[in-house]
């Protein structure tokens, strides 16, 4: 037989004693792909991450995780069992590695469990449980659910080698399989076993739902042959890792063996067929008989006014109309409404401009949900095509069909499960009329931001609660941070960049005449000005920074970083080039940097230049630095701006892309951490750079006019 059982599988994910509609992250079902291993072309794998721990990684993180798993399983050779323990070990293994650099602790627990043939195998590490139904009896796994001891193991992450339970059983018709968080075991045993024999899966959920008082993450499968008749809600998917849109909670789904193709509207029932034909038959059909019945009436109405106009002669007298006038007109003007309505019947029907994009934009996405979702490239390029068109039709009216944006959320779903990016809202904290804001520095609850277009600083005050959200955002312009500012005898011109100096708690901003201006946010008044020696030997600098009381300057035109040391509070010494020597990077295409302290060998400088790459550098000479854990088609080909989060809880590397209006978050190593971005993409069109909180988890951004608040923690609703 080539392929012996289906799944149907389905998912309660439980937040807050509330149902979600959406997959909980870390679940996934995943059939074996084209180029699968040997031996595993006919396997089925389904896989439950979930957090461990005091820190919650983003979502996207145990997205990841399980979609390593179903890689590295279908990739491996040998018995399943060694399968799944190359997935635990190399999970495992990722995470200690992860951990040991140093940034936010991640750990984490795993169930697998692969359907081969007959058999099922189950398999974890952590404290994830789940519960086996099969002929007439239940058992939990991996122990006792009562004996504590043995249920709970140490996740993965925390021990160079992780602690894997396994077992197999064999799979008949009707045979059910529940993985769950550790919430499970918790559950009355008698009444998980009532709820697990429902009569079908989604009872399944629907008794499991019942038994959860709060928060809970649960994927239940029955095994059925592949002719055994489908419910109703049934959708054929080939995996739960790429949907173009989440099911319901209490839906399910068969996952059909790799041999079928369900993505195509054509391979729909014929039965499906048939009701549209018939709807859109008797649609049009209704439609005829309106119009006959309204010509009917007008006709009626017509007759009534012909008579009461132009009554007929009495007995014996003429008529004052001519008997072929009189027929002409009889005839004339039913024939002239018969056409009038015509022609406003095939000119209402006639689409408009943006009816046509609309009914382009629906059919570009058909043809976008029917892409096999394996083919990667045609299915970004489908949703792009979409993405296109929608917004040629919001171009023709802003305020249209409500379907349009369901379709841009669509694509962005897809796209976001391509390319493991995390969706947030951005929150418009404050904007400027006709600026253009550039720099930014977070100092406490104070945000300066520089407005290269109109040359100004201005100090932006949060008022932050206590969950982190910001209630308030009040603005005041720093008037010594202006161009055209006096202070004392210099006059300050165009600003660079703004930074702010622990040593002396202002605020520091430097203008392209080598100005160094400082400010108190409390005395704005109270600002001092110097003038750095030799900055006409400048070219073109971007940025700064301050190091252990150095001042750091990036000068691409120069191809060169100039120093300037610090002697009794000032920097009245000559500058000194970092890159000494005959062999010195190119800089000319830099967009910023940062240096971060490395212990007692001194501060590493990260350089990123526009083309996405960062290199790093220890007293002048180059050390390694890698990109790392991108996922596909997320590599850097270009950037924007750079920002270092030195926060010991929070430290690594925020890379920003204009073009693809992306937030790259990576540790300072280079792995791949996350990506961000906002579901109204029009507000990051002009993302110049970001900050970063790290005890709040705040990403401050600014595009164009304005300053956006996303919150790391919580996913867009």
């Amino acid at each position: 037989m080539a392929f012996d059982f289906e799944a149907l599988v389905g998912h309660l994910y439980m937040v807050g004693g509330r149902s979600l509609s959406a997959q909980p992250p870390g679940m996934l079902v995943e059939v074996a792909p084209k180029k699968a291993a040997r031996g595993r072309e006919l396997d089925t794998i389904f896989v439950l991450v979930t957090p461990s721990g005091d820190v919650t990684a983003p979502a996207a993180f145990y997205d990841q995780m399980a979609n390593l798993a179903a890689e590295r399983y279908f990739n491996s050779s040998g018995s399943v069992t060694a399968g799944l323990r190359s997935i635990f070990n190399s999970l495992n293994q990722d995470l200690v590695d992860h951990n040991n650099e140093g940034k936010r602790h991640y750990e984490a627990n795993l169930v697998c469990a692969v359907l081969k043939d007959n058999e099922v195998f189950l398999s974890r590490a952590g404290s994830g449980v789940a519960l086996y139904r099969h002929l007439a009896e239940t058992q939990p796994f991996p122990t006792d659910f009562s004996n504590d001891e043995a249920l709970y193991g140490p996740p993965l992450g925390v021990q160079p080698v992780p602690d894997i339970k396994m077992t197999r059983y064999g799979v008949a018709q009707g045979s059910r399989l529940v993985m769950s968080d550790s919430r499970l075991a918790d559950l009355d045993m008698g009444r998980m076993n009532a709820a697990i024999c429902s009569s079908e899966i989604a009872d399944v959920l629907a008794g499991y739902r019942e038994l959860v008082s709060t928060q809970v993450m649960l994927m239940a499968v029955e095994f059925v042959p592949p002719e055994a008749p489908s419910p109703s809600s049934v959708k054929d998917e080939r995996s739960s890792s790429r949907a173009p849109a989440p099911a319901p909670a209490n839906s399910f789904a068969p996952v059909v063996p790799p041999t079928v193709d369900t993505s195509t509207p054509e391979d729909a029932p014929p039965s499906t067929t048939r009701r549209v034909g018939g709807l859109v038959a008797a649609q049009l059909k209704a439609f005829a008989g309106r119009i006959m019945l309204f010509l009917a009436r007008m006709l009626a109405g017509v007759n009534r006014a012909l008579d009461r106009f132009l009554p007929p002669p009495e007995d014996g007298s003429r008529s004052w109309l001519r008997t072929s006038t009189a027929v002409a007109i009889t005839v004339f003007i039913p024939v002239a409404i018969v056409v009038l309505v015509a022609w406003l019947g095939i000119s209402s029907t006639d689409q408009t401009e943006y009816e046509r994009c609309v009914n382009d934009a629906t059919a570009a996405a058909s043809l976008a949900r029917s892409i096999n979702s394996s083919d990667r490239t045609g299915v970004l390029a489908a949703w792009n095509a979409v993405v296109a068109q929608v917004t040629k039709c919001t171009e023709l009216r802003p305020v249209g069909d409500p379907s349009m944006s369901v379709l841009i959320r669509e694509a962005q779903t897809v796209k976001d499960g391509l390319f493991q990016i995390e969706r947030r809202n951005a929150v418009t904290l404050k904007s400027f009329q006709n600026a253009n804001l550039t720099r930014a520095v977070l100092q406490g609850q104070d945000l300066y931001v520089l407005d290269a277009q109109n040359q100004l600083v201005q100090r932006i005050v949060l008022k932050v609660n206590d969950d982190g959200t910001v209630e308030e955002a009040s603005s005041e312009p720093m008037t010594a941070m202006r161009r055209g500012a006096v202070i004392g005898q210099y006059r300050v011109s165009d600003l660079v960049d703004i930074v702010w100096s622990d040593d002396t708690t202002q605020i520091t901003a430097l203008d392209r005449e080598g100005l160094l201006i400082q400010c108190s946010p409390r005395f704005r008044q109270d600002c001092q000005v110097q003038k750095l020696l030799r900055s006409e030997s400048w070219v073109s600098p971007i940025k700064m920074t301050l190091w252990e009381g150095r001042l750091y300057i990036l000068d691409p035109g120069a191809n060169q970083i100039w120093r300037y040391d610090s002697t009794g509070g000032s920097y009245a010494s000559s500058p000194i080039e970092y890159f000494a020597g005959e062999v010195r990077p190119q800089l000319q295409n830099a967009v910023g940097f940062g240096i971060y302290s490395s212990g007692s060998t001194g501060g590493s400088v990260y350089i990123l230049t526009a083309d996405g790459q960062t290199t790093k550098w220890l007293g002048g000479q180059q050390t390694p630095f890698v990109y790392a854990g991108f996922p596909d088609g997320q590599q850097l080909a270009g950037a924007d701006s750079f920002y270092l989060n030195g926060d010991p809880i929070g430290q690594g590397l925020f890379i920003t892309q204009r073009s693809s209006r992306t937030i790259f978050e990576t540790s300072l190593s280079g792995t791949w951490f996350g990506s961000y971005q906002v579901y109204e993409e029009d507000k990051f069109a002009g993302l110049n750079t970001v900050v970063a909180d790290a005890n709040l988890q705040i990403i401050y951004a600014l595009s164009g006019n304005s300053v956006f608040m996303i919150d790391q923690r919580r996913p867009a609703q």
